[in-house]
């Protein structure tokens, strides 16, 4: 099955969205994140992808109470990113009823520490791979190290985890399309399914990135596209 999975971005409480992963390049959206899952889940989402931005910066979980509000109001599947960095804080958001976690700049940062998140909660961890020009980002994409993105899906792929989300930073809030070749270069590297992120910007991208399926990619995230009504979210899930 194939998944279009919308978007909700945090910082400081409020819906946002980034270009390029630039913290100083933020579009502003005026519904309140909860309004915006319950669109989202009403016009037939069946999961939301959650990230909190100020989380991933500062290293640890800030948009909490958001976090519940939206759960709070939809009935759907929720994963969750951003500044969770111990087993503590994963538990925390499984008690609050979050089905995902995502992890990203532990697996290269701490990768005890995320290998300790991930045995204690096997295949509800989702492992959050964001690259630039092929190279592995973390801390909220302000550091751009050595390791590769084909790389690190090769070192995580026999993990106990539920997938891969591949995020392309420089497609990221772009609406340009998706990175198609690196996405099959990352799904055809890890028996994990693969969840294609950034750049979708037309209905035309989402069926690109569905024509992977054979391959494991087995769903795409779609932001800006949305909130921007460059697609309807009727449309998106029709």
């Amino acid at each position: 099955m194939f998944e279009v999975i919308p978007a909700i971005d945090l910082l400081n409480g409020e819906v946002v969205r980034l270009t390029q992963g630039d913290y100083s390049q933020v579009e502003h959206y005026q519904m309140s994140p909860s309004h915006t899952a319950q669109l989202f889940f009403k016009a037939g989402a069946t999961r939301i992808h959650l990230v909190d931005l100020d989380g991933a910066k500062d290293g640890k979980l800030v948009n909490l109470e958001t976090i519940k509000s939206i759960r709070n109001s939809v009935d759907c599947t929720l994963e969750v990113g951003g500044g969770i960095r111990s087993v503590e804080t994963a538990a925390l958001l499984f008690d609050l009823g979050i089905d995902y976690i995502i992890l990203g700049s532990l697996l290269i940062k701490e990768y005890d520490r995320a290998m300790a998140i991930i045995r204690e909660f096997p295949n509800r961890v989702i492992a959050g791979i964001d690259a630039k020009n092929g190279n592995v980002a973390t801390e909220g994409w302000l550091d751009v190290g050595a390791t590769t993105a084909v790389d690190l899906v090769r070192c995580i792929s026999d993990l106990p985890l539920a997938g891969i989300i591949y995020t392309d930073i420089a497609k990221d809030g772009t609406l340009a399309g998706p990175n198609l070749a690196q996405v099959t270069q990352v799904a055809q590297n890890t028996r994990l399914p693969v969840i294609a992120s950034g750049g979708v910007g037309t209905l035309a991208h989402v069926e690109e990135i569905r024509q992977l399926l054979p391959l494991g990619v087995s769903g795409c995230i779609v932001g800006k596209a949305v909130l921007g009504g460059h697609i309807s979210v009727e449309d998106l899930f029709r």
